[in-house]
């Protein structure tokens, strides 16, 4: 194992979270002067969730995660080096995989309820970033854990990992500070962009899941660019959380899958409502947020064709007027 690698990782970590806490409380000490932050209660709620979640990190990291890790890169397919370009291939890899899991995290309902607790966030700051939930261990190591059997290795995976996070920090930052960069979006999740994925928009529902590279998202057809005409209303589809609520927060999507379970009358639907898609029902298979989202556009479509049939329809009527 590489020992100036591992001793970076030791620094490099206690250097991250002192960057990403500063990051966090400078923004929020602005928005709280300049009066453009709406909840307080709901970045306390960020905070506590934040708390919940790094817990279990801390006391199964090292033995679990790491651990495992280490175990596998015991059994490497390849033996890679530490040259410049096998960092760039750790980060575009570990960027494909956290595409991959954060699909996973929509896509499945068991993965919903624990990551749609970072949706349910109102208002785009930093500490949005760091709503979590208090079993977000079980998902979030999916996404770095079996990179090291290509032969990266776990300490340089783990380097990787934080510098993408704080990237993925600085896309929840306020759009008082960051807008839109049409430029900058067609390589990169931009702060606009990843507002889009935090949207309950129709429009936008279940787009933009990269985390550091938009290119993921245009090859797998899940870009959206935030639109013009379309402001981004932040939230999950549910009316019953209360986003300044903790328990609300951790635990009501885990009590409305329970209910489902429970409601379902074969054990095959039981199974369905933990691993199909978050909305499905054993009545008539529910409605996936594709459709929500294929409907909004056609909806669009309709009225805006209607609007031109009608401004078709007076116009002339109207120049008639004028002309009389």
């Amino acid at each position: 194992m590489n020992q100036a690698i591992q001793s970076f990782f030791g620094e490099s970590r206690s250097l991250f979270f002192i960057v990403s806490i500063s990051l966090i409380v400078l923004e929020w000490i602005i928005l709280l002067f300049s009066k453009d932050i709406k909840s307080n209660k709901e970045g306390f709620v960020n905070i506590l969730s934040y708390l919940l979640e790094i817990i279990p990190y801390t006391l199964l990291g090292k033995i679990v995660i790491l651990g495992g890790m280490m175990w596998m890169y015991q059994y490497r397919l390849f033996t890679l080096g530490t040259e410049w370009y096998i960092w760039g291939l750790a980060y575009l890899l570990y960027d494909f995989m956290f595409y991959s899991i954060h699909v996973l995290g929509h896509k499945v309902r068991f993965f919903w309820c624990i990551h749609g607790v970072h949706h349910t966030v109102e208002e785009m700051k930093l500490t949005a970033a760091i709503r979590g939930s208090f079993i977000g261990f079980i998902q979030g190591p999916l996404t770095i854990i079996f990179i090291p059997l290509l032969g990266f290795d776990p300490f340089m995976v783990f380097i990787v990992e934080s510098i993408a996070r704080i990237y993925g920090l600085y896309e929840h930052i306020h759009e008082k500070f960051v807008g839109k960069q049409p430029w900058l979006e067609k390589i990169f999740i931009t702060p606009s962009v990843h507002r889009v994925h935090h949207a309950k928009n129709h429009k936008y529902l279940d787009t933009n899941y990269g985390e550091t590279f938009s290119f993921w998202d245009r090859i797998f057809g899940t870009f959206q660019t935030q639109l013009e005409d379309e402001v981004p209303e932040y939230g999950i589809v549910h009316d019953k959380i209360n986003s300044e609520n903790l328990w609300d927060v951790q635990f009501i999507l885990w009590k409305d899958l329970w209910k489902d379970i429970k409601s379902a009358p074969r054990f095959i639907d039981k199974l369905k409502y933990i691993v199909m898609y978050p909305g499905w029902n054993h009545i008539d298979g529910g409605k996936k947020a594709s459709k929500y989202r294929n409907d909004a556009w056609e909806s669009d479509v309709k009225q805006k064709e209607a609007t031109q049939i009608l401004l078709s329809d007076t116009t002339p009527k109207t120049l008639e007027n004028n002309t009389n």
